[in-house]
């Protein structure tokens, strides 16, 4: 091949990787403003945002020279990109100055367009994720299995929902891709082991970010120990390189993550929390949830990159894949990960996040070129079938991800919960809740959000409430307190429910028992990827954009109040309100996204920053 071919080659491959990018990043963008902070709500409904923006932006300021972020439950490293990118823009005036006693409302118009920047960030990091996947399988398979794979990522319906949070997963996932990147590269690197090396510094990089994700490492030293061994090298070479490699990652990781060295104690401390946390569990969600790599491929897996894709993916990587001595790194790191994760008790689906390259490389595997067929026909007819496959495969995934993008643009249940009390319910009537209200409460009061249950419950209190809001906790599901309140509303989201419910918990029989004898469910409000399945269905982390609520209402109100409720039978259920019966809650962020500002809040987030209370308060959920 003349140097002409190779350079248009390099061209088109790096073009389509362009065009690859923008189609990647514009499936991320859609749906990029779900749940931000607004009039009604002062907090994201994704309940780990706020912290991890409180850290990234008021412990943090590495213009400033201050550079430990007094909390380690998850790696430095995306903590220090947001910090950095946010006090950037601040800088420049994308993110002007707050006032400096804002209120309320400001406080929460800055919250939305530092959140909103912020998932700008991660929904770039995962575009790039999808291009970094295609280029390592058009190295080794060719362009038409660097599309497919991806495309994989690109569609990958758990990965774009995740990349419209400000979260950690997609930015591990993205280093990740590059350690998995080096590690085929070597094979045909000028210089292996600057390859090698540079592997080492991304697999270092993930483990900045999520300290498990350091087993990435493992991909770049197997392929240096094949390369090796296929080059002649001695085997005191291979232990050299590899033992330079692992430095590079050690020194990398404690450069991304300078706790380590510069605040053993908080970082060990908060390190042990994390270790103790996955191996106890993460209270009932994962109780009895079977073995935890079954509960990974379903429905972890399942769901997250698609059922279809999934079996293909395997398929790809049992046919073809596993013949390449370019891969088996990638395989090797891949089954470690899971079988790590997989021995957990805590099995949110973003833990499989670093699986996902994987998985696209192997539905790239079977667009590869295979061994031909005996038959000019046969061949034909295997490329069609192969073709036609690999478009359902994704096409699944398209389906999904339009489905579930679907749920964070339709109005949220927890918003349509409030409209139709302010339609069909005076003032001054009394709402419980059986459990503290978060993230999961409909907007009674704006401040559900807080990282402390306390100050949650304080703020309830002592809200300018149209309602008389009670919380029937602690303890959650409390029969004593439904009796002694008798309030007139229950609200239940299926975030408080669904897992209790499903193992049969006895607080919770008792106080269903007590609801449905003594009250009568009103309406039911949902918000489901339809028509694919019903968000009952979906792993625990998906429901944050499709939480359905409920509403009791006491039957003798029922019995009295038909008019003023809107009942027109006893068999009531009110349509849920239309876009233009709701409260204007998208008014303050479309309008304040360019206008918002910020500035050091530091007074917002002392009394959880002092003693690295900031650390443990998020958790205690």
């Amino acid at each position: 091949m003349d140097k002409g071919t190779i350079a248009f080659v390099w061209r088109r491959g790096w073009l389509a990787a362009g065009g690859l990018f923008l189609v990647a990043l514009g499936v991320r963008w859609i749906g990029i403003e779900w749940g931000l902070p607004n009039a009604a709500h002062y907090y994201s409904y994704h309940p780990d945002e706020w912290l991890l923006l409180a850290v990234s932006y008021g412990n943090l300021n590495p213009y400033a020279g201050d550079w430990l972020p007094h909390f380690y439950n998850y790696g430095s490293l995306p903590l220090y990109l947001w910090s950095i990118w946010l006090h950037w823009l601040s800088a420049v005036g994308l993110l002007p100055a707050l006032p400096d006693s804002p209120a309320s409302v400001q406080m929460a118009e800055w919250r939305a367009a530092a959140h909103f920047w912020a998932r700008v960030l991660v929904a770039l990091m995962g575009a790039g994720t999808a291009v970094v996947v295609a280029r390592t399988m058009a190295r080794v398979a060719g362009e038409r299995a660097g599309r497919i794979a991806g495309l994989a990522m690109a569609l990958a319906p758990a990965l774009v929902v995740h990349a419209r949070f400000q979260t950690v997963d997609v930015p591990t996932t993205f280093f990740v891709s590059l350690a998995l990147w080096c590690a085929v590269a070597l094979f045909h690197s000028p210089r292996p082991v600057r390859t090698l090396l540079w592997g080492a510094f991304w697999a270092g990089c993930a483990a900045g970010c999520k300290y498990n994700a350091g087993l990435v490492l493992l991909a770049p030293l197997v392929s240096a120990w094949l390369y090796g061994r296929q080059s002649g090298w001695e085997w005191q070479r291979r232990l050299i390189a590899s033992a330079g490699a692992v430095g590079i990652a050690g020194a990398t990781f404690l450069l991304v993550c300078p706790g380590v060295w510069a605040e053993p104690q908080a970082f060990w401390r908060d390190f042990r929390y994390e270790l103790l946390h996955v191996q106890r569990g993460h209270g009932e969600i994962f109780t009895q949830t079977g073995v935890g790599w079954l509960f990974h491929i379903y429905p972890n897996l399942v769901v997250g990159f698609g059922g279809l894709p999934l079996l293909m993916s395997l398929a790809g990587w049992l046919l073809v894949g596993r013949r390449h001595r370019e891969m088996i790194g990638v395989w090797i790191a891949a089954l470690a990960y899971f079988l790590l994760i997989g021995s957990a008790e805590v099995r949110f689906l973003r833990y499989t996040f670093p699986l996902f390259p994987t998985l696209a490389m192997g539905l790239g595997w079977l667009a590869a070129v295979g061994n031909p067929a005996p038959s000019r026909q046969q061949n034909r007819y295997r490329d069609i079938l192969k073709h036609l496959l690999l478009a359902l495969a994704l096409l699944w995934q398209l389906a999904w991800t339009v489905a579930l993008t679907a749920c964070m643009l339709r109005p949220d249940a927890r918003e349509q919960v409030f409209a139709w009390f302010q339609q069909h319910v005076p003032p001054g009537r009394k709402v419980a809740f059986p459990t503290v209200p978060w993230f999961y409460t409909p907007p009674f009061y704006p401040d559900t959000g807080e990282l402390r249950w306390q100050d949650r419950l304080q703020k309830m209190r002592e809200a300018q409430s149209p309602y008389r809001l009670v919380a029937l906790a602690p303890p959650e599901w409390d029969v004593v307190a439904l009796q002694a309140e008798k309030p007139d509303y229950v609200v239940i989201s299926d975030f408080e429910e669904r897992d209790v419910k499903r193992i049969g918990r006895a607080d919770y029989r008792a106080f269903m028992a007590i609801l449905q004898r003594e009250y009568r469910l009103v309406s039911q409000f949902r918000n489901d990827p339809y028509p694919l399945t019903r968000a009952d269905s979906l792993p625990h982390d998906m429901l944050y954009i499709c939480p359905a609520v409920r509403v009791y209402v006491r039957s003798d109100l029922q019995a009295t109040g038909r008019q003023l409720l809107g009942y027109s039978g006893s068999s009531y259920r009110p349509d849920p309100p239309q876009a233009d019966q709701l409260p204007d809650v998208w008014s303050a962020h479309s309008s304040s996204r360019g206008s918002t500002t910020a500035h050091s809040c530091l007074s917002l987030w002392s009394k959880w920053c002092s003693g690295g209370a900031i650390s443990h308060a998020h958790h205690r959920r």
